[in-house]
């Protein structure tokens, strides 16, 4: 056999390296595998080319928001005197019991308080030496540890969602503008420490969370290597959509951008938020070549959380391309199952593992999926086209120091020594069962999607699974 000359060898792995523009090493070698087909094989469509990215643990590690609301605390980030303050933080208080009510009433007693011992408070919060004379302040903690458990307590009497929505009204009384401003400054601040777990402790409770966010290398290779192939990228969050353009700006996203779409909140005539939000007029956000964003001129008329966001989708995205939903989805939760399972369309969706995602979660269920078609049914992009199935991957992380990708399926979380694939024993004890009875993917994502109880004569599983109270269906409509 003749010897192949180096300068031949060298071409080839050249030629093979620049076909592949997707090739961080951190990537999990099926993932980066399954993004380079992609690229290669929907990149030579002439038009109608677009994927959608979920934001806060899918693009980012961690969450953008749950951070903002951090430093909004911290700085007394408000644009509300302390009757504005009242008027938000009480608004439809009159469905919950006395004992809520009476905190909400308190909230707005503590910050007519510190108003009038730290304010005024604008946006631009208050300067560092207030903000730590603030840190040892008692009546403060307990403002910031009530404030940030109210997400939690509001979800016993409404939907996550809408609880989330209370948490918006932090917005109001400020402009698009002051909000932006407030949010880059939280990115850019969080985006350069090191994952730490910190806490408030107050005189009755306390209240925990982690700081860090980012957004890795990868991503911004990914965004860069579809945008290069002709793909239209778009974010859909269920975050408000200004901190999201921050953050797309913040993580040098923009120039890879097509738009964003998110939670809006109504704005009055001066253009000030309005604790309550916009099912009329709040539209997607383009972004402008060099910086910038415009809004649309279609509107979402929906919270794109769960199944919001495939009305979302539908009614900004569908028409604009030809009738075609997306083609890949990005995603790393229950807000996310819908639109990376129910569009026709879609031929790839990488999951980012979280690792603490049960078999109640949508990311739970996905990464188990993305399990089943790797080991057992030996899916890659191509082979799982030809059985009409969607391509599941699942991407690990490490959570720790400066947060990055791994390259392996498993993820590493804050403080842990192992990786870990899924959650729990009964998200294995879930595949098991799949495996045992040969379940094709729309079997798995139409019976295990639905909630069930462990006591129903329907479960073959003896445990509690699902999420979703309905489901329209696998690859279902446009």
């Amino acid at each position: 056999m003749r010897r192949l000359s180096l300068t031949f060898v060298l071409a080839i792995l050249i030629a093979g390296a620049c076909s592949s523009p997707v090739k961080h090493p951190d990537w999990a070698p099926d993932v980066r595998k399954a993004l380079n087909d992609f690229i290669r094989q929907e990149g030579k469509r002439a038009d109608n080319k677009y994927v959608v990215f979920d934001f806060d643990n899918t693009c980012s590690i961690f969450d953008i928001s749950e951070q903002l609301m951090v430093y909004q605390l911290e700085r007394m980030c408000f644009g509300l005197e302390p009757e504005g303050f009242e008027e938000m933080v009480t608004a439809g208080m009159e469905t919950f019991p006395e004992s809520l009510q009476d905190v909400l009433r308190g909230l707005s007693d503590s910050y007519k308080d510190l108003y009038s011992r730290f304010g005024p408070f604008t946006s631009k919060g208050v300067d560092d030496d207030t903000m730590n004379l603030m840190a040892d302040d008692q009546s403060w903690k307990d403002f910031a540890i009530k404030m940030g458990r109210m997400y939690e307590d509001l979800q016993e009497y409404m939907t996550a969602d809408q609880a989330y929505l209370w948490t918006m009204g932090w917005f109001a009384g400020m402009t698009g503008d002051e909000i932006y401003d407030m949010a880059m400054r939280s990115h850019l601040f969080y985006g350069s420490k090191e994952t730490t777990r910190r806490s408030w402790t107050g005189t009755t409770s306390t209240h925990s969370w982690i700081d860090g966010i980012s957004v890795t290398d990868n991503i911004r290779e990914l965004w860069k290597a579809l945008d290069e192939s002709g793909f239209d990228i778009w974010v859909c969050s269920a975050s408000e959509v200004t901190p999201v353009m921050a953050a797309v700006d913040a993580f040098g996203l923009h120039d890879h951008c097509k738009g964003v779409i998110a939670m809006t909140m109504a704005r009055d005539s001066s253009g000030k938020y309005l604790p309550e939000y916009d099912y009329t007029d709040g539209p997607a956000y383009l972004a402008v070549t060099g910086g910038g964003w415009i809004r649309d001129s279609i509107p979402t008329r929906t919270r794109p959380m769960g199944p919001g966001k495939v009305t979302a989708v539908r009614n900004c995205l569908v028409p604009r391309y030809g009738g075609k939903g997306p083609l890949a989805g990005f995603m790393d939760s229950t807000g996310d199952f819908n639109f990376c399972t129910e569009f026709g369309s879609t031929r790839l969706v990488v999951c980012f593992n979280r690792a603490s995602r049960k078999v109640t979660d949508g990311g739970g269920l996905i990464a188990e999926v993305a399990v089943y078609e790797k080991e057992t049914l030996k899916y890659n992009l191509r082979k799982a086209g030809r059985h009409s199935d969607i391509y599941y991957v699942l991407q690990g992380r490490d959570e720790n120091g400066l947060r990055s990708f791994r390259p392996y399926q498993t993820t590493l979380r804050l403080g842990e020594s192992e990786p870990k694939l899924l959650a729990t024993d009964e998200n294995y004890a879930s595949l098991d069962y799949f495996n045992r009875n040969k379940l094709t993917v729309k079997d798995i994502l139409e019976t295990f999607s639905i909630k069930t109880d462990a006591s129903d004569p329907s479960n073959p599983l003896g445990f509690t699974y699902g999420f979703l109270d309905s489901y329209d269906g696998y690859r279902s409509k446009e």
